[in-house]
């Protein structure tokens, strides 16, 4: 998997920036300024969407745009949840504590990957992310006793509604994880003012 790295940092902390469908490794790269002191690497996912006019975008799993909502390929999660796996376990193996940050697409993955508990993760942000039965599973909530999350979500999102997001909330509020989480007043994306609680979230955990 290519994937660009936040080179200028010593540190026994990793945070992996996870982008969202049509986007690439440099999407999310200016993020690393919210995590001070930390080695950042930004993940960029297999598929090439340029034949389908994303020219330069890529996605982690293939989705289909019909009348009636967003439908997404569910083999090919699973095979980009289990590809993302294996990047973080060779993080893992190098740093002592470790994050994912993942926006739209590359939330769900992170949702995924942190419930899943195959590879130890420390915390995440999920920032814009969609609701999934396939992902958020009772059963898997004891592997994150404890652990912070930081959830965000736009009340005018036209791409994942806001109430696929206060879904995942839902979720969280009833496990044991330390959650932060917050709406904001913006389409989908990520503003200021949600990035400043990003980095005053992760100052704090």
């Amino acid at each position: 998997m290519l994937h660009k790295i936040n080179n200028d940092k010593e540190s026994e902390v990793c945070v992996a920036l996870l982008h969202g469908f049509g986007a690439d490794e440099n999407d999310l790269f200016d993020l690393r300024q919210l995590f001070p002191e930390s080695h950042v690497v930004s993940f960029q996912a297999p598929i090439d969407l340029s034949s389908q006019g994303y020219f330069g975008g890529r996605a982690w799993f293939n989705l289909d745009f019909t009348p009636y909502g967003i439908e997404y390929d569910k083999a090919g999660l699973q095979k980009a949840i289990s590809l993302v796996t294996e990047e973080v376990r060779l993080l893992r193996e190098r740093f002592s504590k470790l994050y994912l940050c993942g926006f739209s697409q590359g939330a769900i993955l992170t949702h995924a990957v942190f419930l899943n508990n195959e590879v130890e993760i420390d915390g995440i942000a999920g920032l814009s992310g969609r609701y999934s039965e396939d992902i958020f599973q009772d059963e898997l909530k004891a592997n994150i006793t404890g652990k912070p999350v930081f959830l965000s979500h736009g009340t005018q999102d036209d791409v994942i509604p806001i109430s696929s997001g206060r879904k995942i909330i839902d979720f969280y509020k009833s496990s044991q994880a330390k959650l932060f989480f917050s709406e904001y007043k913006m389409g989908h994306g990520i503003d200021m003012e949600c990035q400043r609680d990003i980095q005053k979230w992760f100052k704090n955990i």
